[in-house]
């Protein structure tokens, strides 16, 4: 299995992630952004716009289903994983991460402020907020003082146009800080953009990311060369 990057501890694959994971070995940490099965296509981009295509395996949960098996038994014991889900797919997304550890913990609520306000214009409330599953592997002790289930960043995808359903690299540093230790292994099935990875390197951690669509494993592996990424949030 040839990576597609392997720099400094950071490692990218392109391909499926169920068919790759069985070889990637063992992880101290999950976090992922996987599809939230709800066939998301921005309608705020031109038709011509790359972005403006539907996500990879998001008309449902079948693939996330199929990899969470796989995705737990790559997970050492006593460690931690996060997956984030669409307010629309939370019950689903419960029974399905089931199959991670002991199944879900808590769920969190990322809060993206006034910038992340989405959806119906007219006739709904603005969008502004995204779930995160929070599970544990057997117990491990989170770093620090203990967190609130609600995590403010202020975010709008317009701040870092390169995916869809990009995520701020700052609110990825704080779960990886709360959630694992310098030099130990995060990994993320469904990579995208790599603002996982990032992160993980910023703070000293290896790291191992799946992406299916090769187009967003180049913008990932572009976004690990660069000396700095500063969106001006902090964890």
């Amino acid at each position: 299995m040839k990576p597609y990057y392997d720099t400094d501890g950071i490692v990218i694959y392109h391909g499926d992630c169920r068919e790759l994971l069985p070889s990637i070995g063992y992880c101290d940490l999950i976090l992922s952004d996987p599809p939230y099965g709800i066939h998301y296509k921005t309608s705020w981009r031109s038709c011509n716009d790359e972005l403006a295509r539907p996500i990879a395996n998001d008309k449902n949960l079948d693939v996330v289903a199929e990899s969470v098996p796989l995705i737990n038994a790559s997970l050492n014991n006593n460690r931690h994983w996060y997956l984030f889900a669409s307010p629309l797919k939370i019950s689903e997304a419960v029974i399905i991460s089931s199959g991670l550890g002991c199944g879900v913990k808590q769920i969190l609520a990322w809060d993206k402020g006034d910038r992340g306000t989405v959806g119906d214009l007219t006739c709904g409330f603005g969008e502004a907020w995204e779930a995160i599953l929070y599970g544990t592997k057997g117990r491990r002790p989170i770093n620090g003082k203990r967190p609130r289930t609600v995590l403010r960043y202020d975010w709008s995808g317009t701040m870092d146009p390169v995916h869809p359903m990009v995520k701020p690299i700052p609110l990825l540093k704080k779960l990886i800080l709360m959630s694992s230790n310098k030099s130990e292994m995060i990994f993320d099935p469904y990579m995208g953009s790599g603002t996982t990875l990032r992160a993980a390197k910023d703070l000293g951690r290896r790291a191992i990311g799946i992406e299916l669509e090769e187009r967003y494993c180049e913008i990932a592996a572009n976004r690990l060369s660069q000396t700095v990424i500063d969106f001006g949030v902090e964890p």
